[in-house]
């Protein structure tokens, strides 16, 4: 991972932190002193959907979320077969990147 993915990641980390309140997406506690957080990807992050929906679109915020390692990292992940569920997520991350490119 390059310096750029580095500071893009911190800086993902940060705003989702300060959009969840300080508490984890997944068991809602608020993160401590020295708890390791995660970005955990709603839409996993799988070879194939990569290959399906593009790494913009696993890889965009709107696709994570701030939560403790482990269990809760797992806990948010959208299961792909719940089809409507995906391409209804799937379809408002490329309205976003659609309308940050203008």
């Amino acid at each position: 991972m390059n310096f750029y993915d580095q500071e893009r990641i911190k800086e993902i980390r940060e705003n989702k932190l300060v959009e969840q309140n300080g508490k984890c997406a997944a068991c809602g506690k608020y993160f401590k002193y020295g708890d390791k957080i995660e970005l955990a990807h709603i839409l996993p992050q799988r070879k194939w959907i990569i290959e399906k929906y593009g790494s913009d679109v696993i890889h965009h915020p709107m696709n994570m979320k701030a939560t403790h390692s482990g269990d809760c990292n797992s806990d948010v992940q959208m299961s792909p077969n719940h089809t409507e569920l995906v391409e209804a997520h799937v379809k408002a991350i490329i309205e976003r990147i659609l309308e940050e490119k203008r």
